[in-house]
């Protein structure tokens, strides 16, 4: 059982340049430079509107739980003139990063977290928790938000091939016998040319599936992302008589693989591109010893993207991406819904906070 005791929690800015190669150091020596908790991934998310921040929990002196977030001003005025604030977890995989001996540690993180909630004035707290169980001893409640396809790469590769659904093994023969081939760029050989094809790609499929704006992400975005944590990055691609037609951009994290962003060229469809890329990407992972790769899910549960990829681990458990709801203030909160309501915002309970609710 580990002491818990001279535990201090630390708010900290990213407002010099010191500041931010601090918390990169912190982040490589402690927790491997996971990449959903890199300064590059996080900064994207900071506007006028919404500014970046961290607490750290330490145990004299000594790290123990990290968890980035975005304290954002509400922008509604309430009688007492006070400034009220809530706060976010960046896009992606978020919540308390720690080493799994420190687990014991977070309902005192919490503890410590609601208390400083509370006296800055924060009304609200949204979570976007990560699939390593950080959302355990959360002391909001708890929202089942999506499921999550976790498939563990054998060490038998026939055995691998034998899970696929028939319809991937059919699509990937589709593909070898339309000569398709496939090319992965690693760690410091990616280069602005791979970034800008990966972009170029993953932009078309955006725009063709009429994604959420937040969804389009500039170049400049991409290349300062990967050339600061090139160790972490690899675009793999298919081509087709010499032309890129489908990618995906992998983030390693220890023994895990994650299928970042991506997407493929829609007139190439027909040569079956996407199954293709994956089962050469669980060859890879096979190759560099990974154990698990997770693709991620749909739009919702169930959805015609979450089976496509259920399809090359249909027997595998899927993993639950959790998000966190939590009301600090429970008689400001009702004032700031009410005024938003009454400003001729119609109220949908699914949404949280209430009082951001877009018109």
């Amino acid at each position: 059982m580990l002491c818990q005791h001279n535990l201090i929690l630390k708010t900290k800015k990213f407002n010099s340049p010191k500041s931010i190669q601090d918390y990169k150091s912190l982040l490589k020596i402690e927790w491997n430079n996971n990449v959903f908790y890199s300064y590059e991934y996080l900064v994207y998310h900071e506007n006028q509107n919404q500014k970046l921040r961290y607490f750290l929990l330490e145990q004299d002196g000594k790290p123990i739980i990290l968890m980035p977030f975005l304290i954002r001003l509400i922008p509604i005025d309430l009688s007492d003139n006070t400034k009220y604030y809530d706060i976010i977890t960046p896009y992606g995989y978020g919540g308390p990063l720690f080493n799994r001996q420190y687990e014991n540690y977070l309902d005192a993180f919490w503890k410590k977290v609601d208390k400083w909630h509370k006296d800055n004035n924060i009304v609200t707290e949204f979570v976007r928790f990560s699939l390593t169980d950080n959302y355990k001893k959360y002391s909001g409640d708890l929202k089942h938000t999506l499921l999550n396809i976790k498939g563990k790469i054998l060490s038998d590769q026939n055995e691998q091939w034998k899970k696929f659904s028939p319809k991937v093994r059919n699509n990937y023969r589709t593909a070898i016998k339309s000569e398709l081939t496939f090319v992965n760029v690693c760690g410091g050989n990616i280069n602005k040319h791979d970034i800008y094809d990966f972009h170029a790609i993953y932009i078309d499929t955006m725009k063709r599936n009429n994604a959420d704006k937040s969804y389009f992400f500039k170049l400049e975005y991409f290349e300062k992302l990967i050339f600061e944590n090139k160790d972490n990055f690899e675009i793999v691609f298919v081509e087709k008589d010499g032309n890129r037609i489908s990618t995906e951009l992998l983030i390693y994290w220890k023994d895990t693989m994650f299928a970042f962003l991506g997407g493929t060229k829609k007139e190439y469809f027909q040569y079956r591109p996407n199954d293709f890329l994956r089962v050469e990407v669980i060859k890879l992972a096979y190759k560099k010893n990974i154990t698990y790769y997770i693709l991620g899910g749909g739009r919702t549960d169930g959805d015609g993207l979450f089976k496509s990829k259920k399809a090359l681990f249909p027997k595998d458990n899927d993993s639950i991406f959790y998000t966190g709801r939590k009301i600090l203030n429970e008689a400001i909160y009702m004032e700031l819904t009410n005024k938003h309501h009454n400003l001729g915002c119609k109220s949908n309970s699914s949404f949280f906070p209430e009082y951001r609710e877009p018109v």
